[in-house]
């Protein structure tokens, strides 16, 4: 083996595998990125078993080979050298790589036992703006459960129908919603993403261009974008028929500046308890929000809020984490707060953008 290609896009690519290696394995190689030297491209490919990248680059080849690497030794090296370009050589088992400034010899990992990364059929597939996909995994990926007993709660539930694709996820404590529309027609089952692989498929999206490409089948999902293959399972099971809980009237809304919200929650957390629990009190004759925090052992806080209200007064608790998370997810000034009275989760949705909704459950104590 015997290459040449940018250090930039090397390391780029080296850092994004690495991610997806398992660093104390018990089986050596599913902590190394396998490189592959042929006709004019550099591949890497890694893969922990629960979801796996394979990483194309243009290169110079001279000699075509294929080499598994320790992905923290590589990595480390790459990140802190200098210069345009990065060669590499196969010499036994040792790549020793070459920049202006630096060298190295790396001592490889047989490779024999590498995983072939599943290649999903493209008989089932879709297209979506790699921004939109982002967008929409980011701003519900952070209600998926983190306990181990609901497996189907550990995803993000992702589906299409009428040119829309829909992700959403929940822990039964809160529950996020976020509709995007798709580059093609058709609709899509039910997949459950497991939350991890989700988040480093966020991570690659965020850093591509152009449109994403998924396919899918029973068990697996693929992502192509900008020379990257993603691939992961897909957790069997059944996720909550969550529309049914989801409220289609309501007693009391309230609209309110986003800022002004996010700015209170911040400083009311100073003096939560340890539930992080705040009260929130709705009052429709003084057109106010009333934001109440206390903590025995530090004291308390009150924000008083202006809003425009309509409806009934109301006064629950929740946890005010949950609350200040819904508030990533909206880029509008204002917020709209949907209630039905005490002990009825709270719906919460951008103002001026109706693709997305939040819904909190109050705290029963």
């Amino acid at each position: 083996m015997k290459f040449e290609t940018s250090t930039d896009q090397l390391l780029a690519a080296v850092s994004t595998a690495a991610r997806f290696t398992e660093r104390r394995a018990d089986l050596p190689v599913l902590s190394s990125i396998l490189l592959t030297a042929s006709g004019s491209r550099l591949t890497l490919c890694a893969t922990n078993l629960d979801c796996g990248v394979e990483i194309v680059l243009s290169a110079k080849v001279d000699e075509e080979g294929v080499v598994s690497v320790p992905a923290g030794v590589f990595s480390g090296f790459l990140s802190n050298v200098r210069g345009k370009a990065v060669s590499g050589s196969l010499v036994g088992e040792v790549l020793k790589l070459e920049t202006e400034r630096a060298s190295a010899s790396i001592k490889t990992v047989p490779h024999d036992d590498f995983p072939i990364l599943p290649r999903v059929s493209a008989e089932r597939s879709f297209t979506i703006k790699n921004k939109d996909m982002s967008r929409a995994m980011r701003n519900v990926a952070y209600c998926a459960s983190t306990s181990t007993v609901k497996p189907e709660l550990q995803s993000v539930l992702m589906f299409g129908e009428s040119g829309k694709l829909t992700a959403v996820a929940t822990d039964s404590f809160r529950l996020a919603e976020k509709t995007i529309t798709l580059k093609s027609s058709g609709d899509v089952p039910q997949m459950l993403i497991p939350a991890r692989n989700a988040g480093e498929l966020m991570r690659i999206l965020d850093t591509a261009n152009g449109d994403v490409v998924i396919y899918y089948n029973d068990n697996q999902i693929s992502v192509q974008v900008d020379g990257i293959y993603y691939t992961s399972r897909l957790i069997d099971g059944a996720f909550p028929n969550y529309r049914q809980i989801v409220p289609k009237a309501f007693t009391t809304e309230v609209v309110i500046l986003r800022e002004d919200m996010a700015t209170a929650l911040k400083s009311l957390s100073v003096f939560a308890d340890k539930f992080s629990q705040i009260s929130l009190a709705i009052d429709p004759v003084q057109k106010a929000v009333l934001l109440t925090s206390r903590n025995p052992d530090v004291g308390e806080q009150v924000s008083t809020i202006r809003a425009t209200i309509s409806g009934d007064p109301l006064v629950m608790s929740f946890n005010g984490r949950y609350l200040a998370d819904s508030l990533q997810a909206i880029t509008g000034d204002s917020v709209r707060i949907h209630a039905n009275g005490a002990g009825k989760p709270i719906l919460i949705k951008d103002a001026s953008d109706t693709s997305f909704f939040y819904l909190a459950m109050p705290m029963n104590r």
